[in-house]
């Protein structure tokens, strides 16, 4: 296989990005993948040459690649989303195409889209000169957070403590003539100096880190001097991440998320993740993990008629995507002919699978509905093991568990209890922890850091 990334500035490893980038190349070198680093602007993009690939870097033409992860994030300028649409139209995989970064690169737009798809945000004005103070007090009450419609790394963000502050900074923008394009955000007290980044490669949950500020600031970001410490997400935390990850089109992602008080809301979504903080953190080998995806999904991305996403593939199936299913709501305006006419197409489906699977491979449609939604269903589920394990908080469980499995096995003895009743509490008080181990995943305990540390060797 031949990848290229796309990478705004020089290889020079002052800048941040750049020993990510190292490490995608450090990591392909190790699968037998070929990886080049281009940068966007030193392409000549040339249309109307025909739908030959005929492309030139600095001049000198330049071999087709399988795929072409992009890593330039909210740096993303017009000139690379048009050589990303270029690429793209020439049948080149793109892992986060130009639509989604563009989307993304808008922290606005973002916020729109998930708020569109009913997932929680943050409450949020447009910035509008002048200011209306009223306006931002009434919606958003004080502290304010200030953001940049534009930035990475905790740049362009501030928060203003109270209406006087935010007179100052108003004031000082509308003297300045500023004119800056900016967002202002609720205060989520709740997650004052902390969040979780999520890394959401593939449609699952690779890794995740809660970010905590050492200072007591606000803003937890590892690149500003804050810590990450490796997080267990619970379900609904790793399923809004990945809804947001699937609302947004995202392949790979780092979706923010802030503690609420009723939950979550999620904060920003990234199109480019940095994962230096992640990896120290987890120690998940973040570029394997995503070029793992990359390779076992090639195939599938060959295909001339892509599957359809997981999230959409049994609606296809059962009622033939969202607009059959609303003709089936509109047919059925009462609602137990409606639950009726749902069953029926769920019987259907469910005869359907059953054949597939039962016939043999040359009878069977693939390319039916029935054979197309399993085929992306299937595809999906075994794509990658990708699921990280969080040993150390599963072995933190289990000892919470046997301490507790011991104190109740112990205890009937010491209240005097009679020997047969004791006997019998203390047998089902220690078959907690057994349970517990049956019911783990097979290695659960030790496979995850084996391998954490056969990556490390190899990448060495």
């Amino acid at each position: 296989m031949r990848g290229w990334i796309l990478f705004q500035h020089e290889l020079d490893p002052a800048i941040p990005e750049v020993p990510e980038v190292f490490r995608f190349q450090e990591a392909a070198g190790a699968m037998g993948i070929e990886m080049h680093v281009f940068q966007p602007h030193r392409f000549e993009l040339v249309v109307g040459t025909g739908g030959d690939w005929a492309m030139k870097y600095q001049g000198q033409p330049v071999a087709r690649p399988d795929f072409v992860i992009c890593r330039t994030g909210a740096e993303t300028d017009y000139f690379t989303l048009a050589l990303l649409r270029h690429i793209e139209r020439r049948g080149v995989r793109l892992v986060n195409g130009p639509a989604t970064i563009e989307t993304v690169a808008d922290k606005l737009h973002t916020l729109q889209t998930l708020n569109r798809a009913g997932l929680p945000i943050p409450r949020t004005i447009l910035g509008t000169f002048p200011i209306d103070i009223d306006l931002v007090e009434r919606e958003l009450g004080f502290p304010v957070i200030v953001k940049t419609l534009k930035g990475t790394r905790g740049a362009g963000v501030l928060k203003c403590e109270d209406r006087s502050q935010f007179e100052d900074l108003a004031g000082l923008l509308e003297s300045a003539d500023a004119k800056a394009d900016f967002i202002l955000q609720h205060y989520v007290r709740a997650s004052h100096g902390r969040d979780v980044r999520v890394l959401v490669v593939g449609g699952r949950v690779v890794a995740a880190m809660e970010r905590r500020s050492l200072t007591g600031g606000f803003k937890s970001n590892v690149s500003l001097g804050g810590v990450g410490v490796a997080y267990n997400p619970p379900q609904e935390m790793a399923e809004l991440a990945v809804q947001a990850a699937d609302v947004l089109e995202l392949d790979i992602t780092g979706i923010d998320i802030l503690f609420d008080e009723d939950g979550y809301r999620i904060c920003e979504a990234n199109s480019a993740p940095g994962f230096q903080g992640l990896e120290r953190a987890t120690g998940m080998d973040v570029p394997t993990a995503i070029l793992e995806w990359v390779a076992s999904t090639q195939d599938a991305a060959r295909e001339r008629e892509p599957l359809p996403a997981e999230s959409t593939a049994l609606s296809d199936m059962v009622f033939g995507g969202r607009a059959g299913l609303r003709a089936l709501t509109d047919r059925n305006t009462e609602f137990r002919r409606f639950a009726s006419a749902v069953g029926l197409r769920m019987v259907a489906t469910g005869i359907g699978a059953l054949v597939q699977a039962s016939f043999p491979r040359m009878l069977v449609d693939r390319r039916s509905p029935v054979g197309v939604g399993l085929r992306s269903l299937f595809e999906g589920r075994v794509a990658s093991e990708l699921n990280h394990l969080d040993d150390r908080a599963q072995e933190r469980t289990l000892m919470v568990v046997l301490a507790v499995a011991i104190w109740a096995a112990v205890l009937p003895w010491l209240v005097g209890a009679d020997a047969i009743v004791s006997g019998v509490l203390s047998v089902l008080a220690l078959s907690f922890p057994v349970l517990f181990l049956l019911t783990a995943p097979a290695g659960r305990f030790g496979k995850s850091r084996r391998r954490t540390g056969a990556r490390k060797g190899g990448g060495a």
